[in-house]
């Protein structure tokens, strides 16, 4: 059964400033912590380089690619107190300038918990000129990917115990149950060890400037998304002297609490769907057999086919999960060349609901049945052989199988309850792996009472039916850590580029335009009229932003005022379609580009799918 990812928590984007009395750590606010000085024994500490086991695929992509070295170091738990834990390590990768180096550039894929180790070099591979006029520095946040692992620890006892729901989205009393044992029990696991409370963007940014301490850089140049965007901010309100060229792409709203971040996901990912991936399906009626020929009767459809997995959930039928099918669509529209791949979604339940397995799961016939749906002109988007992986079909090896599943949080309390299910006794521990939420635990203060989250669920569930019921009860309701939070006001800081798409789905126009508003003197804003691609910069659907994205990387310069770019066509189309939204059109001239290809860098992609899957996991 394929993997999805959870979105959290959500409230709805008319609500401005929600609930700041319910969310703040006391009336003052969040106050800067001290700075933290490098011990020289971290900056002394011997390397042990090696060449990335991803250099040969960054040198398939760009041959005169410079070799790109990988390594461990060591930094403190708690960079406050350097002594008072065993010291954790952070994987980095390094490749130096092929031409004059402009100095040291670093890059974060977003989640929180995204692994980043290759996305420089991904990057790169797609624009050489980084290669050329930049030392490039890719790294793993602690806590994640090829760094010290976070270790979310419960017990099988504890996992036996939890009462499930057949579908997130009924709002009953089973699911409110269901909410709150979960999110106390994640909440216990991940801080279980003493890591837990260290896995947080203040002591990432700590891990960031020692990154720049260690190559002896005067500044740091950096490229962010969505999460990533956070972490600049950050570090930019941290060590302003040590900015240089910082391209927020994608932004949250990183002047505001994580919480009224992830109030905007219901309204922003529904505007995403229902204005561009639906009529977008309805358009190419001809090419996508049997979901529609209008945004309505796709719409129906959808709704449809999700309901029949649910009343077979129910029967005990099958363990095809309509709030997974929601999952699989809400990450693949991050990208407008995923279109074909949630329209592919959308079929593979499709082919399911007509023929149930006596599995309980989607079985090869369901995929390629649903591939056969899809014109050859859109297959070119995506492969069969890839579809069949997606949905653990495939012949293809274990580890390849694995790597093109995605976890969410559903699916890891799911895994988890069939490892307690076998185990010998009840205290025998499951580690649920690194949870990104624990981030956003660490990083502001939460409300405590559950029945907060709730209620807000069954509002939002009411209100934006695709996925308003996501929210649910966040484990940073039961987080016994104090927030790690700052205040943002960027004082000193050199002028960042923001760059936004209109109708992203993930990190809302809405949030990141109230961020800009709320640091004018250190930000240049770009907004991507008819855009929601999750992602701007590098590859972006807009050469505009692309052009100003450039100037500004590769010579400091950044348009003397505000832009509003233009964009290009969704994937076989020949015209950009108008969506009523928040920008009001009037782009700069675009320049010549060609409309959507269906080559992409696989390195880039997979790094972005892997973030759009598990970003909130």
């Amino acid at each position: 059964m394929i993997k999805t990812r959870k979105i959290a928590m959500a409230l709805a984007v008319a609500v401005v400033l929600p609930l700041l009395g319910t969310t703040t750590a006391s009336a003052a606010g969040p106050q800067d912590p001290p700075t933290p000085s490098i011990p020289q024994r971290y900056l002394d500490q011997p390397i042990q380089w090696s060449v990335c086991s991803f250099d040969a695929a960054v040198k398939r992509l760009y041959p005169q690619a410079p070799t790109t070295n990988c390594a461990k170091v060591n930094v403190p738990m708690d960079w406050a107190n350097p002594d008072a834990h065993p010291d954790i390590q952070v994987a980095i990768s390094r490749s130096e300038a092929t031409g004059t180096s402009k100095g040291l550039m670093t890059t974060n894929p977003g989640g929180p918990g995204g692994a980043g180790l290759t996305l420089s070099a991904a990057l790169a591979a797609e624009k050489p000129q980084l290669f050329s006029d930049f030392d490039l520095v890719g790294f793993d946040p602690r806590g994640f990917g090829q760094s010290t692992p976070l270790q979310c620890i419960t017990t099988a006892e504890a996992l036996n115990a939890l009462p499930v729901t057949p579908d997130y989205k009924e709002r009953t009393r089973l699911t409110h149950r269901v909410e709150v044992a979960e999110a106390k029990l994640l909440a216990d696991a991940c801080a279980a060890t003493e890591f837990g409370q260290f896995v947080s963007s203040r002591q990432t940014v700590f891990d960031m400037e020692f990154i720049r301490a260690l190559f002896d850089a005067r500044q740091l140049n950096f490229i962010g998304y969505s999460y990533g965007t956070w972490l600049g901010g950050w570090y930019a309100d941290t060590y302003p002297s040590k900015v240089g060229r910082f391209v927020l792409d994608s932004n949250m709203d990183w002047t505001h609490t994580q919480w009224q971040n992830v109030n905007f996901d219901p309204f922003s990912g529904q505007r995403r769907r229902d204005t561009q991936l639906f009529p977008w399906i309805a358009r190419h009626a001809d090419q996508i057999t049997g979901l529609g020929s209008t945004p309505a009767q796709v719409k129906a459809r959808y709704n449809g086919i999700r309901a029949s997995l649910t009343t077979l959930v129910k029967a005990g039928e099958s363990e095809v999960r309509g709030d997974n099918l929601d999952g699989l669509i809400y990450s693949a529209i991050y990208g407008n060349t995923r279109f074909i791949r949630a329209t592919l979604d959308v079929l593979v339940h499709d082919e399911f609901t007509k023929a149930p397995s006596e599995s309980g799961k989607v079985e090869l016939t369901h995929v390629d049945k649903a591939w056969a749906r899809l014109a050859p002109n859109l297959q070119a988007y995506d492969t069969l052989a890839a579809l069949r992986t997606r949905y653990g079909v495939s012949a293809a090896a274990p580890a390849v199988v694995a790597a093109a599943q995605v976890d969410s949080l559903k699916d890891v309390m799911a895994d988890a309850r069939t490892e307690a299910a076998t185990a010998t006794s009840g205290d025998q521990p499951v580690n649920l792996g690194p949870i990104g939420t624990t981030v956003r635990c660490n990083d502001t203060a939460w409300n405590k009472d559950p029945n907060f989250y709730l209620k807000e669920a069954d509002k939002m569930a009411r209100k934006y039916d695709f996925f308003g019921y996501m929210n649910g009860v966040p484990m940073c309701a039961f987080w016994k850590y104090a927030p790690q939070d700052r205040d943002l006001d960027l004082p000193g800081a050199p002028r960042m580029l923001m760059v936004q798409g209109e109708l992203d789905p993930a990190t809302a126009y809405e949030g990141a335009l109230r961020t800009h508003k709320d640091t004018s003197a250190a930000t240049r804003f770009v907004a991507i009229d008819d855009e929601g691609q999750h992602g701007q910069y590098v590859g972006s659907a807009s050469s505009c932003a692309e052009a100003i994205g450039d100037k500004f990387v590769f010579t400091g310069e950044l348009p003397g005022k505000n832009q509003v770019c233009g964009t290009t066509p969704l994937p076989e189309e020949l015209s950009v379609y108008p969506v009523k939204g928040p920008v009001d059109g009037k782009a700069v001239p675009l320049p010549k580009s060609k409309a959507g290809s269906s080559k992409v860098n696989p390195l880039l992609q997979q790094a972005l799918d892997t973030v759009a899957a598990s970003a909130l996991r």
